[in-house]
């Protein structure tokens, strides 16, 4: 499964006998080391975009290929003060050179991991990569006449480059529309390869850049991307309405941006938001429950399969089931990308927080592997088993 991640692939679905005893396998912890294996890469190059933002063009040290779909997330393991931190930062490159992938990481006011890569990560470092993750994504379709409206703000160009460098590409109908929202002209990260990608494409690509302290004699878009800017500046570019809408940034943006979408009446099937979790800042959920020692989860697959597990203290429900065989999906497992999400069927578990599930899918009982631990005897539904629809829904 892991080598299906590289190559783009989703890994296939898994089915399991059904177990009589609970597994407590004796090596557990190198067969978990093994699973959870990131690949090796390369600092090939170190392009210093603003005074805070730097891309870090990756290569594999096996020379194997990097595949992935415009939008989506690689998770860079980074060693900082003697432990392993991972983060989540979207490939900003052409989808279509798989031999490098650039990622483009901006300093964040503590955050350690980003500004020890602006401060000290230098070509030939050596560094840890999982992914790719997310569903944020716009695949390139050779035959379509489209029009991707792309709303970012600070660092939320970055998935919006790859997108624009590779549909642009990639499809000669497609029309690509940047709204991209910064303090100063100082702080428009990729300034150069947005004007380079306008000259090379012409009335295809629209970008129009609002900022919120321009220079004097600014031409350019004024304010804060707030609601009533983002509509003024939608209508500046004659924005169809019947396009699809991809928004990333700070979340007041991203609300003002959903508001103006809202108010011109685009439907939620057509807005896309990408919303990354902030591992620095994540911590127990208020009222967690405690430390319950081991537990006994059972995982349900395919309608008929049931496996029990042994959940040490501490340990997530990814780690146990991995470590006892069970096939799960996972991807960053920092629960940034949902891609191991589960249904709580019964018991309690506990997650650490912030993480991407929305709202809705907490109500339904979704919760995510990678970042939960179990509290009490539990059990869960993998997505190839009924179970794992909400009730209301499964058929």
């Amino acid at each position: 499964m892991v080598a299906s991640r590289f190559s783009g692939k989703r890994g296939p679905a898994y089915s399991s006998r059904k177990m009589s005893v609970v597994e407590r396998p004796d090596d557990s912890a190198d067969r978990l080391t093994a699973l959870l294996s990131p690949r090796t890469v390369k600092v090939a190059r170190v392009v210093r975009e603003t005074a805070d933002a730097v891309t870090l063009v990756l290569e594999d040290v096996t020379g194997a290929p990097f595949h992935f779909i415009p939008g989506q997330f690689f998770t860079l393991l980074v060693p900082v003060g003697g432990e392993i931190l991972r983060r989540a930062y979207s490939a900003c490159s052409d989808a279509r050179e798989t031999e490098r992938v650039s990622i483009t990481i901006k300093r964040v006011a503590n955050g350690v991991v980003s500004n020890h890569v602006n401060d000290h990560v230098r070509e030939g470092d050596l560094l840890q990569l999982l992914g790719p993750s997310g569903s944020f994504v716009a695949e390139p379709r050779c035959d379509s006449e489209r029009h991707l409206v792309l709303l970012a703000g600070g660092s939320g160009s970055t998935p919006m480059m790859a997108i624009a460098r590779t549909v642009l590409a990639e499809d000669p109908g497609a029309r690509v529309t940047l709204v991209y929202g910064n303090r100063g002209e100082a702080d428009i990260i990729f300034k150069g390869a947005l004007g380079e990608l306008a000259h090379t494409f012409g009335p295809r690509f629209v970008v129009r850049h609002v900022l919120s302290a321009p220079p004097p004699k600014w031409t350019g878009g004024v304010g804060m991307l707030e609601e009533r800017v983002v509509g003024a500046e939608l209508a500046a570019c004659n924005v169809d309405d019947q396009a699809s809408f991809f928004l990333c940034g700070p979340e007041p943006m991203m609300r003002a941006s959903r508001a103006a979408l809202v108010a011109r009446g685009i439907p939620e099937a057509r807005i896309l938001e990408e919303r990354f979790s902030m591992p620095h800042l994540r911590a127990r959920s208020p009222g967690a429950i405690s430390a319950a020692g081991p537990q006994i989860l059972t995982i349900r697959a395919n309608g008929a399969g049931v496996r029990e597990v042994y959940v040490a203290a501490e340990q997530t429900m990814l780690e146990a089931g991995l470590t006892a065989g069970v096939k799960m999906d996972y991807s960053c497992t920092m629960g940034g990308c949902a891609a191991c999400k589960v249904r709580l069927c019964d018991g309690e578990v506990e997650m650490e927080e912030p993480n991407c599930l929305s709202a809705a899918e907490r109500k339904q009982g979704y919760v995510l592997a990678c970042v939960a631990r179990v509290r009490s005897p539990a059990t869960i539904a993998l997505a190839t088993d009924p179970a794992f629809a909400p009730a209301e829904e499964a058929s």
